[in-house]
């Protein structure tokens, strides 16, 4: 497999990331692209994935949707849980910081799988293998900008933020490697593709959402954002579907 197919969607993840730390100032809009990001991951890409992959593993659609819920309320919790610690020590706890970093492990398993799509792809067919290589790379530039802005939390990155962004990087260089030699079993990915995407969606309403509400600059760009981040996913997958 030539790696230009693996290492094209490392630099567009580093991209998106870059773009993300230069416009890190403009908060409301970058919380709002990456909340149309989350919501088009999770709605347009994992949970369809899911179900996909679940007619194979003989899990139903709802068993499927049911998994994301429980991931959804649970991380909800975990979320509230962290919130409350912090409120109590009163010692400014970035609880932001550290369920980011959770949303970040699971985004640089998203990369890792589509390092193993691509690998898969081109094993299949090699047309197949640059189709799904041109559409990840448009993907991961979402990947990438969605590392940094959920691992932060709008903050200055710092050096673990950056080290996210290194992993998720790198990630579908070794998720295509990786396919010479082993790949997830089919139940499994549907677990975890459900969970991710349950996880993504309780960020983007909980914690991105309501940043975008009641700021200063109007609420008509924030919206229009959110819309871009969730068209975005959905052109990187149309893209995908039309050049396979």
């Amino acid at each position: 497999m030539p790696l230009i197919l693996l290492v094209i969607p490392v630099f567009s993840t580093l991209a998106g990331g870059l773009l993300a730390v230069r416009f890190r100032r403009s908060l409301r809009l970058l919380m709002a692209l990456g909340a149309g990001l989350l919501m088009g991951a999770a709605f347009l890409d994992l949970l369809p994935e899911a179900v996909v992959l679940g007619g194979a593993a003989k899990v139903g659609p709802a068993d499927v949707l049911g998994i994301a819920l429980v991931s959804f309320l649970g991380f909800l919790g975990l979320q509230s849980w962290l919130d409350w610690l912090g409120a109590r020590s009163q010692q400014g706890a970035e609880p932001g910081r550290g369920l980011g970093r959770v949303a970040g492990a699971m985004l640089i398993f998203h990369s890792l799988r589509d390092g193993m799509a691509i690998g898969l792809s081109y094993a299949a067919s090699h047309p197949a293998g640059y189709a799904v290589a041109a559409g990840i790379a448009a993907h991961d530039i979402g990947d990438g900008m969605n590392t940094i802005i959920v691992t932060t939390g709008g903050r200055r990155p710092r050096l673990g933020d950056y080290l996210f962004l290194a992993g998720d990087c790198l990630a579908p260089l070794v998720g295509g490697l990786l396919t010479v030699w082993w790949s997830f079993s089919v139940g499994s990915s549907v677990v975890l593709l459900a969970i991710a995407g349950g996880f993504f969606l309780q960020m983007a309403t909980s914690d991105f959402l309501p940043g975008i509400r009641g700021g200063e600059g109007g609420r008509v760009r924030p919206l229009v954002a959110v819309g871009v981040g969730a068209g975005l996913i959905y052109a990187a997958n149309l893209l995908m579907g039309e050049l396979r």
